[in-house]
């Protein structure tokens, strides 16, 4: 065992002993050699973008197939004399430092100097693009309603609105219109009650019962913690910077499909009522025995940040209740 372990650390030591030896220059020509690939590369992949692009054009009937086969020419040559002049770059910088690179005061400097214009570290190819983006902040407004009613005690119409956190994963850099979209928000949905009634805990059960009282308007408000994910496709445009290319999302119509899970963080009924000629406005808040936790259904479709989202509560809002029911939602999402 000891014969083996003195034996590996000799090779390791060895190894690592022949690249610390290595001289500063000849370790940069190499990384330049291997950059021409990161190059040609980079370059096959904007084209190959250019001729779906064009393609597409093509099937929507935008241009015609000989206004196609030109723009194909074009971008061919123009990538292909990227590629010629990107590996002159890298040739011109080999040379000089190969020319200097017996000069040991000005060695760094030329290779400094040629690193300006053929740095492999700043360079990359479309591999490197990060799967997980940046997070997007979004809000939603919309409306609200009960669905599979127990009894006819809700409005036809209420409100909800919410905010929240959004990542975006793709899963193929190659096919990039195909993706998924998760994240974290907070949603409020606010339902009115008819007929001036409210909720009462009874025998462990959230009943709905006359006010002794006259109301103006009474309502009740149901606020969750929910992760929804969806399975988003839609076309998308890459942008390319000087050192990476950027997704760009927003760009055209997207269609998303999927669900959520969440928690309950409140409920509470509010109610309105006239007192000797003054308007008195009052809310309670109390868990009612409504469900702690939700899921359901999602699916939205819209152009750019903006998209139209409906939601379907696959749980009821009262564990038990004379007054039980499905929340159903419709918003305009704004940064989605």
């Amino acid at each position: 065992m000891k014969k083996i372990f003195f034996i590996t650390f000799l090779l390791t030591s060895s190894v690592l002993w022949s690249q610390v030896e290595k001289p500063k220059a000849q370790i940069k020509i190499e990384e330049l050699q291997a950059q021409k690939e990161t190059v040609e590369k980079l370059e096959k992949e904007k084209l190959k973008l250019k001729v779906k692009t064009i393609n597409e054009r093509l099937e929507a009937r935008e241009i015609s197939q000989e206004k196609a086969d030109e723009l194909k020419q074009e971008a061919a040559k123009l990538h292909a004399m990227n590629i010629e002049n990107q590996y002159d770059l890298i040739d011109l910088n080999i040379d000089l430092i190969k020319r200097n690179q017996s000069e040991s005061l000005a060695q760094d400097f030329y290779i400094d100097i040629g690193a300006v214009l053929t740095d492999t570290k700043k360079m990359s190819a479309l591999d490197s693009i990060p799967r997980v983006f940046f997070p997007n902040t979004y809000v939603g407004l919309g409306i609200s309603t009960v669905a599979n009613q127990s009894q006819d005690a809700y409005e036809n119409v209420g409100f909800n609105f919410f905010a929240g956190v959004k990542f975006t994963t793709v899963f193929s850099r190659a096919s990039p219109e195909y993706r998924l979209n998760y994240g974290l928000e907070l949603t409020s949905n606010i339902v009115g009650i008819k007929d001036s009634k409210i909720f009462v805990n009874q025998a462990n059960q959230a009943e709905l019962v006359e006010s002794p009282i006259e109301l103006d308007r009474s309502s009740f408000s149901l606020v969750n913690l929910v992760v929804p994910v969806h399975f988003e496709f839609g076309k998308t445009k890459i942008d390319y910077s000087e050192d990476r290319a950027m997704y760009d999302l927003n760009s055209d119509w997207n269609y998303g499909i999927g669900g959520f899970l969440g928690v309950k963080i409140g409920f509470s009924q509010s109610f309105k009522y006239e007192d000797e000629g003054e308007t008195v406005r009052q809310s309670i808040q109390r868990p009612y025995n409504t469900e702690d936790f939700l899921y359901g259904l999602s699916a939205y479709a819209g152009y750019g940040p903006l998209k139209l989202n409906i939601r379907y509560h696959l749980n009821s809002i009262f564990e038990n209740s004379n007054a039980n029911g499905n929340m159903l939602s419709a918003a305009l999402i704004i940064g989605y």
